[in-house]
C-alpha cells in the first residue's frame, strides 16, 4: 500500500520520523564528547539536513545549547559543539 504524500498517514509518518530523529540526536549528544552537527550526522547516519533541523528544534526548546567551539578534524573549520541542558525539577 502506498501512502499519498498529502494524507494524514503521511503527516503522522513524518512526525514519527522527526521524533525518532530528535531522540537519537539528543541521546548521541548526551553520550558523545563535544559533538558538532557534522559529528552528529556521522555518528547517527542521519542526513545532515535532518540533523540541523532537529538541532534547531532542540535548541529552541532549551533541551540543548551550543557549549563551545572546536576545530572540525575533517574540514579544519571552527564549529560549534552541543551539550544537553539538564533540567533539574523538584
Amino acid at each position: 500500500m502506498t501512502v499519498d504524500a498529502l494524507s494524514v498517514e503521511a503527516y503522522q509518518e513524518t512526525e514519527s520520523k522527526r521524533e525518532f530523529q530528535r531522540t537519537v540526536i539528543l541521546d548521541t549528544i548526551a553520550k558523545a564528547m563535544h559533538p558538532s552537527s557534522a559529528d552528529l550526522a556521522r555518528l547517527t547516519s542521519l542526513p545532515r539536513s535532518s540533523v540541523t533541523g532537529r538541532l534547531k528544534e532542540l535548541e529552541n526548546e532549551g533541551a540543548i545549547y551550543k557549549a563551545g567551539t572546536k576545530k572540525d578534524p575533517f574540514t579544519k573549520k571552527t564549529v560549534h559543539w552541543y551539550a544537553v541542558a539538564w533540567k533539574v525539577t523538584c
